[in-house]
């Protein structure tokens, strides 16, 4: 794995699968940006790949995700802030 810590810059990395207790088998997850208009509802939850890394230096986690897929959303249903703050509108 060629991974580092996006925190502290460790190559002490363990990738792994996020469980909670009702379903044993990977649970499906979301991610739903910050920056989207009031009621913007449909479409803007983006699938988590139940793929995790964590540090065993700092204890930092973190995941991937479709970049492509986030970037339509936040351009389909965020904010002109959002948009202006993550240059979408460049793109």
């Amino acid at each position: 794995m060629d991974e580092r810590c996006p925190q502290c810059k460790s190559e002490k990395i363990t990738e792994g699968k996020i469980f909670n207790q009702p379903d044993y088998v990977a649970p499906r997850a979301y991610f739903r940006p910050g920056g989207l208009r009031t009621f913007a509802l449909l479409g803007v939850n983006i699938r988590i790949e139940n793929r995790f890394f964590s540090c065993i230096k700092c204890g930092f986690m973190w995941a991937k995700i479709n970049t492509a897929q986030l970037i339509r959303v936040l351009n389909e249903s965020g904010t002109q802030q959002i948009k202006a703050k993550l240059q979408l509108d460049e793109e």
